[in-house]
């Protein structure tokens, strides 16, 4: 399973952002993809999934993953990381999102990915209750 797991962190750590068609390297042709984030639920096909990665990264320059986590299953990995990225307004990296994320695969490709994410922000209340 070291195999997949390498594959799912190739995959988010590649420039697939500026160029959908990195996306067949990791994804079968036929790939699911559910992505629930802050702003929608987002039910997507491979071509969707690339269409909206590309808009998104339109003001990238580079975008970095800082894992924090890394499980991996028989057919799954399991992510936790934070995108940073670098944007044509600032050469500095900024936090843009935290993401958790289920990658199933089949045949060492992506096949479903169920992803949540949130906007990172430098001032986020922390609410502990015990």
């Amino acid at each position: 399973m070291l195999q997949e797991s390498n594959k799912v962190v190739d995959f988010l750590e590649s420039d697939y952002f500026k160029n959908s068609d990195v996306l067949k390297q990791y994804f079968h042709e036929d790939a699911i993809i559910h992505w629930r984030s802050s702003e929608a639920f987002y039910e997507l096909d491979l071509k969707g999934f690339g269409d909206l990665t590309t808009k998104m990264g339109k003001s990238f320059l580079n975008m970095t993953a800082e894992f924090h986590d890394i499980i991996t299953t028989d057919h799954a990995v399991v992510t936790h990381f934070t995108y940073f990225v670098e944007s044509i307004e600032s050469e500095e990296l900024h936090a843009l999102a935290h993401f958790m994320a289920i990658w199933k695969l089949e045949d060492a490709k992506i096949s479903k990915a169920e992803i949540m994410s949130m906007p990172a922000e430098d001032e986020i209340e922390v609410k502990k209750q015990i």
